[in-house]
């Protein structure tokens, strides 16, 4: 489906199957590196959920060389178009100081936004960071 309509749905779909076996009925055994692909397919097509999937991917290495930087930017993506995860991962990366200055007034402030969107990530990386 994804070859012959460029399907942004299709690819995420595809993606899920290779990085989660329970959405076959684990009749597709895992593969990373063909579900980064398939994330990375549909995140260039603008894709959300899967912009957030392409970061973590690069944050751990998961079927691609790990990079700090191109997490960095996935997350950045997929936060700008409203991804309250990526809003939260964001944070992580300025509390920790990955690929950015260890900043924590910035950090609180993608907690913060990720917190408003429902992400109880942000509260605790918020609370984390008030003691």
């Amino acid at each position: 489906a994804y070859h012959m309509t460029k399907s942004v749905k299709a690819a995420h779909t595809l993606a899920l199957i290779y990085e989660y076996p329970q959405q076959s009925n684990n009749l597709v055994p895992i593969d990373v590196y063909a579900a980064f692909e398939w994330f990375k397919a549909a995140a260039e097509g603008g894709c959300v959920p899967s912009m957030a999937e392409l970061a973590l991917c690069y944050e751990l290495g998961c079927g691609v060389t790990q990079s700090d930087e191109n997490a960095l930017d996935w997350y950045m993506k997929a936060a700008a178009a409203g991804c309250s995860s990526a809003h939260f991962s964001v944070g992580e990366h300025y509390e920790e100081g990955r690929s950015v200055r260890l900043d924590h007034e910035e950090a609180c402030i993608w907690y913060h936004r990720a917190a408003v969107m429902g992400e109880e990530d942000g509260v605790r990386g918020l609370r984390r960071l008030e003691e």
